[in-house]
């Protein structure tokens, strides 16, 4: 049993974009806390004389909004949010569907899909504790697509607006007999090649981990990632650090993740209206429901999520 558990505490932030903080590198609370704070100041744009301030924090854009006594429940809701992102970690740790892994474009969009329906459903019957954990969770998916697939490495800067909506088709995605990645390879510190001929035709393929990997697909890579062969961590496509396989795309993936995300946030406060979206982030009179001990525990230790503005990078 012990064993067990020091393996997933291994596995957690090694698998996706990381959760505690790692230097000049943009992790999951980040990546959802700039979201929110982006889409919100969008909703915000309808009240008179709102400007957009600068930073852009929590408590900033409370007083930008004319909702500045709601500042601390702003905080406490984007905490409550970003916690149930981080948990997909801990709960889903070898799930490929929630973190993209392993060609599973199909499945991870249903999670998103069914789970943007499900916020809809919670928030129209006042569920808005059940909303925070979902949306934190299809967050999480939808971050990793960015980090895990080769998405950036095809050149493209903008999201792929196919995972939020029903009607639209994911462009292109590899079938299981497609080799995507170059195999033996050395190391020279950038990871694993991507096939001329993939990144070409653009066709979209993400990296596996653990025993489901096929020959000549790509690998996550990582540590712990041992489809690559021992001692060939760095053999991979993931973008989850700057040190990771494909850290030197970090950042334009941490950033495309944001715009997804804010797209997301944007979508679900379409499907409903400004008050329940208020709601929903915390922006609101009634206090965000939740194990707060849990929670700000967490983020007292490892992270700085609703207590910094978001940065330029």
């Amino acid at each position: 049993m012990r064993s067990a558990f020091l393996l997933l505490a291994l596995l957690i932030g090694v698998h996706t974009f990381h959760i505690k903080e790692k230097p000049n590198s943009k992790n999951h609370q980040d990546i959802t806390l700039i979201a929110i704070l982006r889409a919100t100041a969008k909703v915000c744009e309808s009240a008179e004389g709102f400007e957009k301030p600068k930073p852009l924090t929590a408590e900033t854009l409370a007083r930008s909004c004319k909702k500045d006594a709601f500042a601390g429940n702003f905080q406490s809701g984007i905490k409550i949010i970003s916690y149930y992102n981080q948990q997909t970690d801990t709960d889903h740790p070898l799930s490929s569907k929630h973190h993209f892994d392993s060609e599973t474009f199909r499945d991870g969009k249903l999670l998103i899909i069914k789970g943007l329906d499900a916020i809809t459903t919670f928030m129209k019957s006042g569920k808005f504790e059940d909303a925070q954990k979902t949306l934190g969770q299809i967050l999480h998916t939808l971050q990793d697509f960015y980090s895990h697939s080769n998405w950036i490495e095809m050149g493209y800067a903008e999201p792929c607006t196919a995972l939020i909506n029903l009607e639209e088709n994911i462009p292109n995605p590899a079938d299981a007999k497609t080799e995507t990645c170059e195999t033996g390879t050395k190391d020279t510190n950038t990871g694993a090649k991507i096939k001329d001929n993939i990144i070409e035709n653009k066709i979209l393929t993400s990296g596996y981990f653990g025993a489901s990997k096929k020959k000549g697909k790509c690998s996550h890579g990582g540590t712990l990632d041992f489809t690559t062969g021992f001692r060939r961590g760095w053999d991979g496509i993931n973008k989850d650090a700057i040190d990771s396989s494909h850290g030197s795309l970090h950042h334009k993936a941490a950033n495309v993740a944001i715009a997804a995300s804010v797209q997301l946030l944007e979508k679900i406060w379409k499907s409903n209206d400004d008050p329940t979206f208020y709601r929903l982030v915390g922006l609101h009179q009634d206090k965000p429901k939740g194990n707060f001990k849990t929670i700000f525990s967490f983020f007292t230790s490892k992270s700085r999520v609703a207590d910094a503005s978001e940065d330029s990078n």
